[in-house]
């Protein structure tokens, strides 16, 4: 089955298309790419099984995937480009993980001995190079400097920002990304705050480690906590004495049945 949805995702590859899509045709991937959102992501992850047992949404997700790395981003306004790249990052994630079937975590889909050797390999053709998911990331946030973008992309892990049941869309880009933020560093596990020694300590998600530099321009970390966090961190750190420190990443696949 793995090797079969392997050979799969490589016909559709190589049925990508040599002129970039039209406008009409992005909005049609958009809206496909919307109905599988809606049906296979829940509150509490992907149904990626359920997803498999349907040949024609794998070949939808292929071809969603196809027509986002096929558009010219250079042609498009920069909130639409902004979410053409977070979508087709979290669709290209999906569809790693429908057509490789990891049974664990999407880090068994790793070559060699780099455990995220999977984030790093260059197999995605779009705007003229072949680029890797690190590649597309690093794109999006040196080209926005948004650190609200780390709470809109998915990296199939249970600690990582859920999948947006909806695909993100330039009108509504700047509210979406808000959202995305206080709603993530709400769940259970993003911010935790407790007491040590009498000083306030605001435990957070690995992404304010990883990614400490995108967090400057809004101030740091806890800046940006203090901002978009629950209330009571928010007011631990108003205090101005809080110290941040930093939760394990749950790597586990962010399936759901």
């Amino acid at each position: 089955m793995k090797h079969s949805l392997l050979r799969a995702a490589s016909v559709a590859a190589v049925l990508a298309v040599a002129t970039s899509p039209s406008a009409a045709d992005l909005n049609a991937a958009t809206a496909t790419y919307g109905k599988l959102l809606s049906q296979y992501v829940t509150p509490r992850g992907v149904r990626y099984d359920a997803w498999r047992t349907s040949g024609s949404d794998l070949k939808s997700i292929a071809e969603v995937v196809m027509l986002f790395r096929s558009t010219d981003p250079n042609t498009l306004a920069p909130d639409e480009r902004k979410a053409l790249y977070i979508n087709l990052y979290n669709a290209r994630i999906l569809e790693t993980v429908l057509f490789g079937n990891p049974k664990v975590s999407i880090k068994e889909l790793s070559k060699g001995l780099n455990s995220f050797e999977i984030f790093s390999r260059a197999t995605l053709n779009f705007d003229q190079k072949t680029i890797s998911l690190n590649d597309l990331e690093k794109r999006l946030r040196e080209e926005f400097k948004d650190p609200r973008i780390h709470f809109a992309v998915n990296c199939a892990a249970k600690s990582c920002p859920p999948v947006s049941p909806e695909p993100y869309l330039a009108p509504t880009l700047e509210a979406r990304l808000d959202d995305a933020a206080r709603k993530y560093l709400a769940s259970p596990g993003a911010v935790t705050t407790r007491t040590n020694g009498g000083r306030p300590r605001i435990v957070a998600v690995k992404i304010f480690d990883w990614y400490a530099g995108d967090f400057k321009a809004s101030g740091g970390a806890l800046a940006f906590i203090q901002k978009f966090g629950p209330p009571d961190a928010a007011d631990a750190i108003a205090g101005g004495k809080a110290k941040l420190d930093f939760a394990e990443y749950d790597w586990n696949l962010n399936a759901a049945r």
